[in-house]
């Protein structure tokens, strides 16, 4: 199972962009478009992060579409220079680009939805231990105690995302007193 199976409003990793491009350039040095593609994706990051900072629902878009556009004819000049390899292995580079280019939506979604996260470093924390106690255990005995484990998970990861001590929360909880997030009202 892969983290995209997780919900269709799903986000590529652009860490793991970044480094898959930083291998490209280095398997690749006379080309330049692994380099642009990681300058852009970088730019793009920053604008984000200035456009929150400023109180923007969004990058001004002088600034976001001539790096969307820059980013995408990157790509197509990468996949111009990696063309498919007979049969069905195709190189990593080849595979990095085509996903680049499919998901691009994906891929760029952080630069034009503020609230996306330029990586799912966090997400992947949050399933890391799922996926650790299925390599160890390889599953659980019953549904409840795999609904309780995930309970338990799930409020100790959102005890820390609020920057409270988690043993002090899980004390709280056990002794009926449990912490509860402040409900955010929609309007």
């Amino acid at each position: 199972m892969s983290y995209q199976d997780f919900g269709r409003n799903h986000t590529r990793c652009n860490a793991h962009h970044l480094r898959e491009l930083v291998a490209a350039g280095e398997a690749h040095p006379e080309h330049t478009w692994p380099r642009i593609a990681m300058k852009t994706l970088e730019q793009l990051n920053t604008a984000a992060h200035a456009a929150r900072d400023a109180g923007l629902d969004a990058i001004p878009a002088h600034v976001v579409d001539p790096l969307i556009s820059r980013f995408v004819r990157t790509i197509h000049l990468g996949l111009l220079l990696h063309p498919p390899d007979r049969g069905r292995k195709q190189s990593k580079t080849r595979n990095l680009l085509v996903r680049l280019r499919d998901y691009q939506h994906q891929v760029l979604l952080f630069a034009r939805d503020l609230t996306v996260p330029f990586t799912n470093n966090q997400a992947e924390r949050d399933l890391r231990m799922i996926k650790a106690q299925l390599k160890i255990s390889g599953g659980w005995r019953t549904r409840h105690g795999a609904q309780a484990w995930l309970r338990v998970r799930g409020y100790i990861s959102t005890v820390r995302k609020n920057s409270l001590h988690v043993i002090t929360a899980l004390r709280d909880a056990i002794t009926g007193n449990p912490w509860l997030p402040t409900a955010v009202e929609t309007t």
